[in-house]
């Protein structure tokens, strides 16, 4: 297995850094690695003063763990991240399943550490994207109901910034219309900054209709709610297991779990394990090979009527017409 110890930032002094790691060269804005199977896009660019990114399209051929170890915290990391494979990121011990059918959105303060390991055989396509706190503050700053509170949100004494979610459609759809551009010239240079400015601009606009929940979050507490957050995913065709079930397994009061689940997903716990139920049965309503009420009882709706009801709640249209739309 490939070792990356490794780290990041909104400087690019790290590129020179990570890709002899990689087996790599840099090469202006990509990091080449020869004799990979299938010719890979490890994109770096610095898109202005306060952001940079990190785009990876890749297949794996063999083993790698990535260590994150930053060594500057001024910066927060968004990942967006479509792996399909087996990929997980682990902290303290625990593991996290991540990726295209899993959690696919990470955010994290760059004094958090984390492994991150992909499996052969896996392909992976990613975008990092790594924003200056004294940006986010400036952008927050701006909301009055922010305003309030923006200096504890970004003291780590009274708060920590960590959150396992969901992209949005409009995101998704956005980071696959950059896969679709071939990764050279200029005006690859142009779909990265745009798509970049697009992914950000809907996350941030999802984070100004959340809850603000100031926390400062342990290690032990954090490990709890991802492997929490790891059980729902893991039983997503089950029933809801129920908040009280829930806390006692992370060794919490319901009012603490119910809270800090909220802090790190950005939404409840029921919330958060319908929205995966109804993420999951879309991508098999989308592969058309299952009628309605097979997928329904696969998921452990009420029946089929229950499903789409849910269905057009969550994304506007029936399955059906869903199914119209690819």
């Amino acid at each position: 297995m490939r070792e990356v110890i490794h780290q990041y930032g909104v400087e690019l002094d790290w590129v020179a850094d990570i890709a002899p790691k990689l087996g790599g060269y840099v090469d202006g804005n990509h990091i080449i690695v020869p004799g990979e199977e299938r010719p890979g896009t490890r994109y770096v660019l610095r898109v202005n003063d306060n952001i940079s990114v990190f785009v990876i399209d890749v297949s794996y051929t063999e083993d790698v763990v990535y260590r994150l170890r930053n060594t500057r915290d001024d910066f927060v990391g968004i990942y967006f991240n479509l792996t399909e494979g087996d990929a997980v990121h682990v902290y303290d011990n625990v593991t996290r399943l991540v990726g295209r059918w899993a959690s696919n959105l990470a955010v994290f303060d760059a004094d958090l550490k984390g492994d991150y390991f992909v499996k052969r055989g896996s392909t992976t396509f990613k975008m990092a994207v790594f924003v200056k706190k004294t940006a986010l503050k400036d952008y927050f700053s701006k909301e009055e109901h922010y305003a309030q509170v923006l200096d504890a949100v970004f003291d780590p004494a009274q708060n920590t910034i960590v959150k396992y979610d969901r992209m949005s459609n409009h995101a998704w759809w956005l980071m696959n219309e950059l896969k679709n551009t071939t990764a050279t010239g200029l005006l690859y240079e142009v779909m990265v900054r745009g798509t970049v400015y697009g992914i950000l601009s809907d996350y941030l606009d999802q984070t100004m209709n959340q809850e603000i929940i100031l926390e400062k979050v342990v290690q032990e507490d954090i490990v709890s709610i991802i492997g929490s957050q790891y059980h729902l995913i893991e039983h997503i065709t089950e029933p809801f297991p129920g908040i009280s079930t829930l806390a006692a397994a992370a060794l919490m009061s319901e009012t603490k779990y119910k809270k800090l689940f909220k802090k790190i997903t950005g939404t409840t716990p029921n919330a958060f394990f319908l929205t995966n139920k109804l993420s999951f049965a879309k991508e098999k309503i989308a592969t058309g090979n299952f009628t309605v009420g097979e997928i329904a009882d696969q998921f452990n709706f009420t029946d089929a009527s229950h499903l789409i009801e849910q269905f057009k709640t969550a994304y506007g249209i029936t399955p059906k017409e869903y199914l119209t739309l690819l």
